[in-house]
Formats: C-alpha cells, sequence, structure tokens
C-alpha cells in the first residue's frame, strides 16, 4: 500500500544535545493506493482529509507512524527498500 501526504508541521526536533525529539504532526492523505507486484494500482477511497501522525520510531532508513484513526504505518526510504529486497 502506498500511501502520500502533505505533513502541516515539521515531525521532528533536537535537543540541546543533539538527540531526535518525535512528536505528533498534522497532516492531509492525498492520495492512497494498493499495489502487487506488476498488476496495476487499485486507488483506496479517501473517506476525510486532516488528521495526525504519532512517531513510534524513527531512523535515517524506517519510520514507524501511528495515525489518529488507528492505522499503523511503517516507511522506508526507496534505496533501503531495494537494497533490502536484492
Amino acid at each position: 500500500m502506498f500511501i502520500q501526504y502533505t505533513p502541516l508541521s515539521k515531525p521532528y526536533s533536537k535537543s540541546s544535545d543533539g538527540k531526535i525529539v518525535l512528536r505528533r504532526i498534522g497532516c492531509d492523505i492525498t492520495n492512497a493506493y494498493f499495489k502487487f507486484w506488476k498488476l496495476p494500482g487499485l486507488a483506496l477511497p479517501l473517506k476525510r482529509k486532516g488528521g495526525y501522525l504519532e512517531f513510534i520510531y524513527m531512523d535515517q532508513d524506517i519510520r514507524i507512524t501511528r495515525g489518529n484513526r488507528g492505522g499503523l504505518f511503517v516507511h522506508f526510504r526507496p534505496e533501503f527498500l531495494e537494497q533490502q529486497l536484492a
């Protein structure tokens, strides 16, 4: 499943000692679709806009977030995913 969203605020900040402080961001989901192998993508209907993503884990390659409606999302950088699938 692929989801595109527009963040409405910065997802994190850094403390005085340089550590990343994660937080919740507001966002609008602009596009969502399901794609399997070489089959064409299937658009998923969007019922409403607006909401938030709460960061559960983040490093330079992976980000795990939970949405305001209970959805759990795992985001990979494309280069990291290609390297893991190779």
